[in-house]
């Protein structure tokens, strides 16, 4: 880029994304996991993999993994209204 050349957000954002190997979904849908579980299990688990129609969650322990294993209807219900499309069917849980 240079010097006095305006681009827009968008294209910086994606292109700083893409560098890092996370597409601006997959960062949206971690963000939003994150507010949706809320603050006490999101320092616990994080949502680590977006893949075709799979979401990877990693947490850190069995009685987190136990309660993301009881949402999960409403986790894959909550992450594909955010999209706007039924993308996600699946959803895995691995424990660190």
């Amino acid at each position: 880029m240079r010097k006095g050349e305006v681009k827009h957000i968008g294209t910086i954002v994606d292109k700083f994304l893409s560098g890092c190997s996370i597409t601006a979904d997959g960062y949206a849908l971690r963000v939003f996991f994150s507010e949706f579980i809320g603050p006490k299990l999101s320092k616990y688990a994080e949502l680590v993999k977006f893949s075709k129609d799979t979401v990877f969650i990693s947490v850190k322990s069995a009685v987190v993994k136990n309660e993301i294993t009881l949402m999960r209807r409403k986790i894959i219900k909550a992450l594909n209204e955010f999209l706007g499309k039924e993308k996600i069917k699946n959803l895995k849980i691995v424990e660190e």
